[in-house]
């Protein structure tokens, strides 16, 4: 048995940091690697507003997607305004979870109106702070053809409320026995450190490191061993978000 990878590149938007995200481009092309990225419709939260928004930005996320990289929603303004309770309960804000279903829907629709108007199409949603409820899901099935989330915890792509999930566990690379592991990044707040270790599991690893197209999905329930793992997931994330 052995694991399989896949690469998540958060937070891309207009106003991202160019040298940090060409650096990563330039490095996951190297190892032939096609990663998720999370694409920012109408980006507004301040903390990512790092540059003056580039003109070229959706020619850029056109490469990509010539590139078979799988483009997702990530949100609509990636701005928190609620406190609610999240399906996947990691954080306690969210620009999604508890808001009332038809605003969901304006958000998720004018998000997708954005990706059309640039010829991006769109088969993933990835929440902003992992946060989005039932209605999130509803509202994801009424506006657009999105039929994967990648999100929760699992060692393999599983199916829940009518989506194919494909789970994400890891912040950092690290060597896994067997399963499929999503890799989370945020280019933007990557340092040299961070390249350099990158790197380096690239170099040992690319064989492994698959794209979303690999992913054979089927709609396979979680395993009671996968609930269980889940359960302790969030215990030892609790303890240490306490520690």
């Amino acid at each position: 048995m052995f694991a399989n990878y896949i690469i998540r590149m958060d937070d891309a938007s207009p106003t991202m940091s160019l040298e940090k995200w060409n650096r990563l481009e330039k490095l996951l092309d190297k190892y032939q690697i096609k990663p998720i990225v999370a694409v920012i419709p109408n980006n507004k939260d301040p903390k990512l507003l790092l540059n003056y928004p580039s003109n070229q930005f959706w020619q850029k996320v056109k490469v990509w997607q010539d590139k078979r990289w799988t483009i997702a929603l990530h949100g609509f303004e990636h701005k928190y305004t609620t406190e609610a309770k999240s399906i996947v309960p990691i954080n306690n804000y969210s620009e999604f979870a508890g808001l009332p279903l038809e605003e969901q829907k304006l958000k998720i629709k004018s998000g997708i109106k954005i990706f059309n108007k640039n010829s991006i199409n769109c088969r993933m949603w990835v929440a902003p702070a992992h946060s989005f409820d039932k209605n999130t899901i509803e509202a994801l099935k009424s506006e657009t053809n999105i039929h994967i989330i990648s999100d929760g915890i699992a060692w393999n792509p599983y199916y829940e409320y009518g989506m194919h999930w494909i789970p994400q566990q890891l912040w950092k690379p690290r060597k896994m026995l067997f399963g499929t592991w999503t890799i989370c990044y945020h280019p933007d707040d990557m340092s040299n450190n961070d390249f350099e270790i990158l790197e380096d599991f690239l170099k040992k690893n690319s064989k492994n490191i698959i794209s979303v197209d690999e992913l054979k999905l089927s709609k396979k329930r979680k395993s009671f061993t996968e609930r269980v793992f889940e359960k302790l997931y969030w215990k030892l994330l609790r303890i240490k978000q306490k520690s």
